[in-house]
């Protein structure tokens, strides 16, 4: 065994006694003096210790030379044995790398490493699983079974082990240990460049998680030939043991942990180990010792401190509700002249603050208004007081003394007295429809319960309306408690006097007392306020009252004020609560689903009750009864444009009942019942939201019958405090912390937290690390919004920013000078012949840097700014359009995968076929199945446009100019008559027999411009399809996708890998709100190689939203996103990025009249039998008439069949028939066209084209659907404002297109389909115009569910193909509609 090196081992085996002190530096040899062994040592210690001296200035201690690297294996699977029935074998080394199955899992692992029993710890094999098909995947990685057998293959065989049957959280069975390897490399160490070998160790038998510093046990030590024998002569063939050589001295880094090595031993550090992770590991950046500190300080005292590579920040929500997830990116900064480069990104674990403080004896103020005023003495016929303790509802009445009629109901919830006046405060007030509060002139119940409000100028007034409110702020926001709270509150008493005029009143409840005697207001019962009423000594602060000098003998009301000298908190339970119920309405056109219960939690579902898988939620919105100064019952309000379900339906939510003792409510009330966080918020009729824990709450609770009476039903008066007294507790709060995200040296990223405390103070920054956010974090933080985090700016100047300042100064010189020679100008005297000064005026200056001086509300403004060049540009429409790449367009370029590259050979740079030796790659099989993972596409970039009202500009009255295209139209065109004052039907004679005829009007709207309004950015990816493939993982494995955070593996299927670019099919908003891959889900199974290939949907429906940015999708062997319990991982990042355009459209609405010539002529008509002559066909069977000719008009008389004698007149450029005779007459367009004219014996037929009909120039039916309506476009799903001529819709061409035709309304079918009433569409095998459809009917076997007509002015597009159909696609179905309609009724004609 090899001496271990000690101090004095050279000096005193060896003879080296060198000491610096002596100055030498050679040994210089003398001849015919003999040579010494001491001689030949010190010639190695003089080299050495110049070597030494030189490496300690370059290097540090334990640097890094050659570099190796660290790396643990995190998922090093054990698996415990039972040996009490099957032991080991003696031979350990015949179990390495053969293949054991388990009995009952039948899952099979190849041992990697045995490790034979301990005092503490049972033998244990370390292996990996190589085929894990037999089991079942779950949240945790698929192992072995606890207690089953396994039986060996190939050196094994025959080998039967038993796994431990105990497998608890204490004593797992199986599970992961961390396997840590460092790689062979240099060290400098001990003045020696030392080389070690690949070494590992297990650093963590049983659990992934240690906290260590790993590194090597620098061990010394002396070789002689008893340890080794190749240190006797090799001169020979075999060692001569009879000439034995020198000794050795030898440094050896042995792997291992600090923890494990005695203080009188020498470490290294290599790499610092956290959570079974490396935290921090030592690089050849580290390696140099003063070199690199005077470069780290040359660089700091030129440049400072300045970030490279921004570094990110956001918050995320953590498992535990006790803390959130501080999310940092990657990123690279400068650190004292060091750079501190963090290649991942980080998460770090922040708790929320929650240190309080107690404030005692804390005062709010009691105000509150809403009130009327009552004067007694003038008002003497007011009779008796209001019932505040059920806050009693009273009659608003349009006459004095309960007189007249009731015109709306309030509530009366305290009564105080300012000076001679009563303040009656009032809430819950109703108003009649059509009524007004200034009409009230009397309030009560009966005529011997009511008063009268002082009228202003004969009209009630309510003082102080902004103050109807029963909520009082606490002073600090975020209250964790209160504790000994007092104020004082009104309560009614009844009591009947004596004959002497005296009543008595007494309190029962414990630490009640009466107080502020001077502001009770008394009254008999069915008279006017009492004055004068004196009180018995010891009222104030007792519990007993005597009142005197009332009226003898009668029937009293007391409001008096009672001090609660220990008020409590009321306590609020969270209760589930179910029903069915029908369509109701508030008697004012809203109608709703009420709920009968107050203080409404969350609704949790809204089903049809007879088929439960109907979800009506979408059409309702929860009011939850909450008002300012009661909690009223809770309703569901059907939302607008939204049908009334026709059946009952079923309703789940949750809602607060309320204890009946208690005095108020407030934080303490929600305890143990819901999160501090998801304490209710209330939006104040004011429009302000408050947070309900921030306020001490004295709102009542009504009872399920609407009223404060029936504590059975839930009612829960509460009592007022007095208005201008104080409300006193001892309150604890939670404390705000403010800390900082800091980085130091080594790139270690740390949260640092300030001193927690109303505004915390943010922590002073410590040396040697860069500040990079200042986080403030509320107390008991909400969530991940609640948080706010300030970047604080280190900006780094390059030379080429430093060029890019100059010019930029440049330019400020330059706008200098031009602005000084402008204010000189500005100055110069210019004078007139009379030798005044003239005037100057036009100067404008403008850098382009920002739209100040623009007018971009102007009509006309179609300009854009460039910013970054301070430039003035066109205005322009931006979109993001998708590039396909054509290739057999293309020369030299080359496509690999996603991206197009200049065409390019591939030769070798260097090729080497020679070697001295081979290496084991994998020595220690280190197996970590962290595989390769590719996505296509890896992002999306994407605008959406929402458009707000379009904006309506009247354009007044005008002519059609068509007639100006028709010959002799100068013979009858209009004149003489202002066209505001024509109507349908006026005519105008300006010669004999010729006159001219207003035959229809019609709106057209021009547009003006269609601009952006406002530009935001979309939270949340939307929905679309992306492939993936991973490698490199294990092999017959079940896995599962994860998209941040989340299981999609409904949205997932196992199929062929496809690049982006290798089709050209996009899905638009077809996949929106999908709940599942449209193309089927399927499971995902690596094959023997590892490799599992699919795509996946990103979802974006109310149950998964992923926010846009960069998140990480996984692969996993396990179902949820804990890699701490996968034993299979790999990750990809994707990308997402949307802006949603807010655009306005401005549109001139004109009243276009269409005007006609006519010739009034008498005609005769010949009549004929079933549509042929008659026998004496030329004889004119005549009848007087109007037979109407000029433009537009065409001859109807033999249209459809024989007709009898009478006279008609046909306007088909307006697509009206009109017949006077009295026939029964059929016109029939078209073979497949159905029916378009009906049966009426009366006369009048139509061609079926109602109110909202339009047509071409033509005369022909201009057939529409709205524009953001889906078609096949050439193969790839479009929006009809998409097309053009010559495109293919569907299998046909377009011939005609029309776009921004605009329409008074249209129909949508299923909540989907947008289409004009005359638009044909397949229904059930036939065409029907839409406005016919039923709900029930099928459209190209879709059914039809629901049908309305929307009334708005809307941009349209129609689509004429040379085809009879095609189909338009909606969100869940696709729709057969006519595609020639229009070129159809001309082939007719």
């Amino acid at each position: 065994m090899a001496t271990t090196l000690t101090n004095t081992t050279f000096s005193t085996t060896y003879k080296d006694d060198f000491r610096d002190s002596d100055g030498y530096h050679r040994i210089l040899f003398n001849s015919g003096k003999a040579l010494q062994a001491r001689e030949l040592t010190q010639v190695q210690t003089f080299l050495q210790n110049q070597i030494s001296r030189f490496g300690n200035n370059i290097f540090k201690e334990g640097a890094v030379v050659k570099p190796g690297g660290a790396n643990l294996n995190q998922k090093y699977e054990f698996i415990k044995l039972d040996t009490t029935s099957n032991s080991l074998p003696t031979d350990t080394s015949i179990l390495l790398d053969a293949v054991f199955t388990g009995a009952t899992s039948t899952i099979k692992v190849k041992v990697l490493q045995v490790v034979a029993a301990t005092a503490s710890d049972p033998a244990t094999l370390y292996v990996q699983y190589t085929d894990t098909s037999g089991g079942t995947a779950g949240a945790n990685t698929l192992r072995v079974t606890a207690g089953e057998n396994l039986t060996g293959s190939g050196t094994a065989v025959g080998v039967t082990l038993t796994v431990q049957s105990t497998n608890t959280t204490a004593n797992p069975a199986v599970g992961v240990g961390i396997l840590a390897t460092l790689k062979s490399g240099v060290y400098y160490a001990r003045g020696h460049f030392v080389f070690t070998e690949d070494q590992s160790k297990i650093i963590s038998k049983y659990s992934d998680k240690v906290d260590t510093n790993l590194g090597f046990l620098v061990v010394e030590d002396i070789v002689t030939t008893t340890d080794d024998q190749g240190l006797f002569d090799n001169q020979g063939a075999v060692p001569d043991v009879s000439a034995p050589g020198a000794d050795r001295y030898r440094i050896r880094l042995t792997i291992d942990v600090e923890s494990e090595v005695d203080s009188d031993k020498s470490f290294i550090h290599v790499a610092t180990v956290k959570d079974g992770v490396i935290y921090n590991a030592i690089s050849s950046d580290d390696a140099y010792n003063i070199p690199n500190e005077v470069v780290a300080k040359r660089i700091f005292e030129n440049s400072g401190d300045y970030i490279v590579k921004p570094f990110t920040v956001d918050f995320g929500l953590d498992s535990e509700n006790t803390h959130l997830l501080m999310n940092v990116s990657a990123g690279t900064a400068v650190v004292d002249g060091f750079r501190a480069s963090r290649d991942f990104p980080t998460t770090l674990r922040i708790q929320k603050p929650t240190s309080t403080i107690t404030i005692n004896n804390e005062a709010i103020g009691v105000e509150y208004g809403n009130s009327v005023v009552v004067n007694p003495s003038t008002d003497s016929d007011t009779h008796g007081l209001p019932n505040i303790n059920v806050y009693e509802k009273m009659d608003l009445r349009d006459s004095v003394d309960y007189l007249g009629s009731t015109i709306g109901t309030a509530r009366v919830k305290a009564i105080n007295s300012v000076g001679s006046d009563l303040k009656y405060h009032l809430m819950d007030v109703q108003l009649n429809s059509g009524k007004a509060f200034r009409s009230v002139k009397s309030i009560g119940t009966s005529t011997s319960n009511y008063f009268r409000p002082t009228l202003e100028l004969n009209k009630a007034v309510i003082k102080d309306p902004a103050a109807n409110t029963a909520l009082f702020r606490l002073p600090n926001s975020r209250p964790k408690a209160l504790t000994d709270v007092s104020f004082a509150v009104q309560r009614r008493f009844t009591a009947t006097s004596n004959g002497g005029g005296q009543a008595s009143i007494s309190l029962s409840a414990g630490g009640e007392t009466f107080t502020n005697t001077a502001d009770w207001v008394i009254a008999k019962t069915d008279s006017a306020v009492h004055s004068g009423a004196t009180f018995s000594g010891g009222t104030i602060g007792g519990t007993a009252s005597t009142i005197s000098n009332l009226p003898a003998s009668s029937n009293m009301e007391i409001l008096a004020y009672v001090n609660k000298g220990s008020a409590t908190s009321k306590t609020k339970t969270l209760t589930t609560k179910s029903m069915q119920i029908g369509i109701d309405s508030d008697g004012n056109g809203q109608k709703l689903l009420p709920l009968a219960t107050a203080d409404i939690f969350e609704v949790e579902e809204i089903l049809n009750a007879t088929d439960s898988n109907e979800s009506y939620a979408s059409r309702f919105t929860l009011d939850n009864g909450q008002r300012d100064n009661f909690y009223g019952l809770g309703r569901l309000l059907l939302n607008p444009g939204q049908s009334a379900p026709s059946t009952n339906v079923f309703i789940r939510f949750k809602h607060f009942t309320h204890g009946v003792s208690g005095d108020f409510f407030s934080v303490n009330s929600y305890t143990g019942q819901v999160d501090y966080d998801k304490i209710p918020s209330y939006r104040l009729s004011s429009g302000k939201k408050i947070k309900l824990r921030d306020y001490i709450d004295f709102r009542s609770v009504m009872d399920s019958a609407g009223e404060f009476t029936n504590s059975g039903l839930g009612a829960r008066p509460i009592e007022q405090p007095q208005v201008g007294t104080t409300i006193t507790s001892d309150n604890e709060y939670y404390l705000q912390q403010a800390g900082k995200l800091i980085v130091d040296r080594e790139g270690v990223i740390r949260f640092i937290r300030g001193t927690p405390g109303f505004h915390g103070t943010l922590p002073q920054k410590p040396d040697n690390t860069l500040a990079l956010y200042d986080v403030v974090l509320p107390g008991n933080t909400d969530n991940d919004s609640d948080v706010a985090v300030a970047k604080i700016e280190h900006k780094r100047f390059t030379m080429k920013d430093i060029a890019q300042l100059e010019k930029r100064l440049a330019r400020v010189e330059k706008v200098t000078s031009l602005s000084l020679l402008e204010l000189d100008t500005k100055h110069i005297q210019t004078l007139d012949s009379a030798g005044n000064d003239r005037t100057k005026s036009g100067f404008i200056v403008d850098n382009f840097k920002d739209h100040t001086l623009s007018e971009t509300n102007r009509r006309g403004y179609r300009a854009s700014v460039d910013v970054l060049n301070q430039k003035l540009r066109p205005g322009f429409l931006e979109d993001n359009i998708r590039l396909i790449y054509d290739s057999a367009s293309s020369t030299n370029t080359i496509r690999k995968g996603d991206n197009v590259y200049i065409a390019y050979d591939e030769t070798p740079y260097i090729n080497q076929n020679f070697a001295t030796t081979s290496t084991i790659i994998n020595p220690f099989s280190v197996v970590v199945y962290e595989g390769t993972l590719t996505l296509s596409p890896a992002s999306d970039e994407w605008r959406d446009v929402d458009r707000l009202q379009d904006k309506i500009i009247s354009g007044g009255t005008r002519l059609s100019t068509v007639n100006a295209y028709n010959w002799n139209n100068w013979s009858w065109s209009w004149g003489g008559v202002p066209v505001e004052n024509l109507t349908v039907g006026a005519e105008t004679n300006l010669q004999s027999g010729i006159v001219n005829r207003v035959v229809s009007e019609e709106t057209v709207l021009d547009l003006i411009e269609d601009k952006v309004i406002q530009t935001a950015f979309i939270p949340f990816m939307r929905t679309r399809k992306v492939y993936f493939k991973a490698e490199g993982l294990r092999p017959n494995t079940t896995v599962f996708p994860i998209l941040d955070g989340h299981d999609i593996s409904a949205y997932a299927r196992e199929e062929s890998f496809q690049f982006y670019s290798d089709y050209n099919t996009d899905f638009g908003n077809t996949l929106k709100n999908v709940t599942t891959h449209p193309d089927g889900t399927s499971a995902l199974t690596t094959d023997v190689n590892g490799s599992v290939s699919g795509s996946f949907i990103i979802p974006n429906n109310d149950s998964i939203k992923i926010r846009t940015g960069t998140r990480q999708f996984k692969i996993l062997d396990i179902t949820g996103d804990n890699e701490e319990f996968a034993s299979v991982i790999a990750r990809a990042p994707f990308t997402a990025s949307g802006i949603l355009d807010t655009k306005e459209a401005s549109y001139t609405s004109t009243r276009q009249l269409n005007i006609m010539g006519i010739n009034k002529n008498t005609y005769s008509v010949y009549q004929g039998d079933d549509g042929g002559g008659s026998d004496d066909e030329d004889k004119p069977k005549t009848d007087t008439g109007s037979w109407v000719t000029g433009p537009e008009m065409m001859d109807m008389g033999n249209v459809g069949g024989s007709h009898g004698g009478y006279a008609g007149q046909y306007d088909l450029g307006f697509t009206t028939l009109e017949g006077i005779g009295g026939q029964n007459e059929t016109y029939t367009i078209g073979n497949d066209m159905g029916q378009l004219s009906d049966d009426d014996n009366d006369g009048p037929g139509t061609s079926g084209m109602d109110t909202d009909s339009y047509t071409d120039n033509d005369g022909y039916g201009v057939v529409c659907l709205l524009e953001d309506m889906m078609v096949l476009v050439n193969g790839v799903l479009s929006t009809v404002d998409k097309v053009k001529l010559g495109d293919t819709v569907g299998n046909g061409i377009v011939n005609e297109v029309i776009h921004k035709h605009m329409r008074t309304g249209y129909y949508i079918i299923n909540n989907e389909l947008k289409i004009t009433n005359d638009h044909p569409v397949m229904v059930n095998n036939s065409w029907k115009k839409t406005e016919e459809v039923q709900v029930g009917e099928y459209i190209n076997g879709v059914e039809v569910k629901s049908i309305k007509y929307i009334s708005q002015v809307v941009p349209t597009v129609y689509i004429g193909i040379d085809k009879e159909s095609f189909d338009v696609y909606c969100e869940d179905n696709s729709y057969t509609v006519h595609g020639n309609y229009k070129q159809a009724l001309k082939k007719a004609s």
